[in-house]
């Protein structure tokens, strides 16, 4: 039995992961609603389509009801958003938005902000509308099953005030835990142990039962494209695409490094794009104006190496982004593949002789988890999840 029990603790032990102790917690839970026009209907009656502002009342009275209902509930920081972009979080000691053609970034510090804004065009009329629900306070991760517990009530709540039917809503919870992979370099000693614990255990051990749902987990690792990289490397800058070999050195590099940390789903971004990844069974990669979308099968564990970038532009950012299929869930955690990643990117940035003491590179895990809230459904039948490692506000994504 000490044998056993001695292998069991070695076993275990492979799945923690040390992180810097100055690691900051991110969560936020998306709730999205289709803008139909029975939902129209039911809150404001008819629309004067010929009118200049023809959705304003609309837009005003639905935030002006939904967030009546979330102050009840408690929650303090929370946006209505109504704009057909993709809503980005990221961690900043300075609260703001900003806004390009597809995006909307909402820039935040859990432990200073709270705020109740709406973002909406009162002469368009949007696909869906969301609720953006962020968690504040200084124990995010021990307080998420309450922070989600209550979201899910106002939801509920906010679903039988404007006449949704059951499953109307969908929710996606987010965690994030941001730092740097080389702050110990930089001085920074201080680590603290982490499995990363699959989150529908971590939530049913709170006493939540987690609902019918999709989930993926993938991590990123982002590389600002620093001078060094391109020593080294003959760059005609007298041809169309001076990049080319630039572009092709990295690419082989990564792949070693993938190749002996036992990486075989990954892919590597460097045009420029943001990649947005999606839960999709076809797992079709597909540009999107300023978005690149990865579809991602958990189920599928099969070697799998998706490459973009384009030898006429240098990137500011050159992104690895590494997908965990089931297998890569051991205990209901993923702190063995968190190691993997972390140790691809540390080879990868070895071989490339990376300045870790002075240049950020980041790292950011995240496992999201999915379903539609039935407003009947007992409380406890919720949804979600995501954890994770790294980032800056400039450079998350």
């Amino acid at each position: 039995m000490r044998r056993a029990s001695s292998i069991l603790r070695k076993h275990r032990a492979g799945d923690r992961v040390y992180i810097p102790s100055d690691s900051r917690d991110n969560q936020y839970i998306l709730a999205e609603i289709q803008l139909t026009d029975e939902l129209i209907e039911s809150v404001v009656g008819t629309i004067d389509s010929n009118a200049d502002q023809p959705y304003q009342k609309f837009y005003q009275k639905l935030s002006h009801q939904i967030f009546e209902v979330v102050e009840q509930h408690g929650l303090t920081h929370v946006n209505f958003v109504a704009n057909n972009k993709l809503v980005r979080v990221r961690y900043s000691g300075e609260q703001q938005v900003l806004h390009s053609n597809q995006q909307s970034f909402f820039f935040y510090c859990p432990e200073h902000n709270s705020t109740f804004k709406s973002y909406y065009d009162n002469a368009i009329r949007a696909r869906k509308v969301k609720i953006l629900f962020l968690a504040t306070g200084d124990e995010l991760r021990l307080n998420s099953g309450k922070f989600h517990n209550a979201v899910f009530k106002a939801v509920k709540d906010i679903s039988a005030k404007i006449g949704l039917a059951p499953n109307a809503i969908k929710l996606r919870d987010h965690q994030h835990l941001t730092f740097d992979l080389f702050t110990k370099e930089k001085g920074h000693k201080e680590t603290i142990t982490h499995s990363f614990r699959e989150i529908a255990d971590r939530y049913q051990s709170q006493g939540q039962k987690i609902g019918e749902h999709t989930s993926i987990t993938y991590a990123i690792a982002s590389v600002p494209m620093a001078r060094r990289l391109l020593k080294g490397t003959d760059i005609d800058y007298n041809c169309d695409t001076p990049f080319t070999k630039l572009y092709e050195k990295v690419e082989s590099i990564f792949k070693d490094a993938c190749s002996e940390n036992n990486i075989d789903q990954a892919a590597l971004i460097a045009n420029g794009l943001s990649p947005f990844v999606r839960y999709d069974e076809s797992e079709t990669a597909e540009v999107q104006g300023e978005l690149i979308s990865i579809g991602v099968d958990p189920s599928n564990n099969k070697s799998r190496f998706c490459v973009h970038w384009s030898g006429d532009k240098l990137a500011d950012t050159i992104r690895f982004v590494f997908f965990a299929d089931e297998s890569d869930e051991n205990n209901n955690n993923y702190g063995k593949f968190v190691n993997q990643v972390m140790q691809t990117v540390t080879k990868f940035a070895d071989d490339v002789n990376w300045k870790k003491i002075t240049t950020i590179l980041s790292f950011v895990f995240i496992n999201i988890s999915c379903n539609k809230c039935n407003i009947y459904m007992p409380l406890n039948c919720k949804v979600t999840g995501q954890f994770p490692p790294s980032i800056t506000p400039t450079q998350y994504f």
